[in-house]
């Protein structure tokens, strides 16, 4: 019974994220499919600006002398074959198969706080939905929009974003979907 359950949870899930050949816009009407892994990084380019991606929560949000300010709550993503081996890893005495198809690691707990550009970009998942009842995904918001998202939600909200940074400034948002 377990195993039909983790079959049918998976395929669900797969069945939602698999790219349609007929979402011909950027905001599309099927989920994105994520990653593998996804772990924090970051580089120097060659004008020499730190660029970091990354995904994580949002703890705190707030305005402070007219500017977006976010604290994030870094977390590692896993997808597929890698979320049951991370899984494992972070439990090996679990005896029973892992139900999911992605699994979330939160090792560190330290907050970063990062001001928001004004030029920054903004994609949600599951802010509205079509006449269908899908979800508009990959809709594209403005700063209010995503502020009013997140503070509906409640806050710390537990609803990983990709966040990129661009010299400790963020430049882009994405919500990702989980089931």
């Amino acid at each position: 019974m377990r195993k039909t359950y983790l079959l049918l949870s998976s395929l669900l899930f797969c069945a939602l994220l698999v790219p349609d050949a007929h979402a011909a816009s950027q905001q599309g009407t099927v989920a994105p499919v994520p990653p593998q892994v996804i772990v924090p990084t970051s580089i120097k380019d060659k004008q020499g600006n730190t660029l970091e991606k990354s995904m994580g929560y949002v703890k705190t949000l707030q305005v402070k002398n007219g500017k977006l300010i976010v604290s994030l709550d870094y977390v590692q993503w896993f997808f597929g074959e890698a979320a049951v081996k991370a899984y494992r890893q972070d439990h090996p005495l679990e005896k029973e198969d892992y139900p999911m198809p992605y699994y979330i690691r939160n090792s560190n707990l330290k907050i970063r706080t990062f001001e928001v550009s004004p030029k920054a970009s903004f994609t949600l998942q599951t802010n509205s939905t079509q006449k269908d009842g899908n979800f508009h995904w990959n809709e594209a918001v403005n700063a209010d929009t995503f502020k009013k998202f997140v503070l509906s939600k409640g806050i710390p909200y537990q609803i990983p974003f990709h966040v990129e940074v661009k010299n400790g400034v963020i430049t882009k948002v994405t919500e990702q979907y989980v089931p």
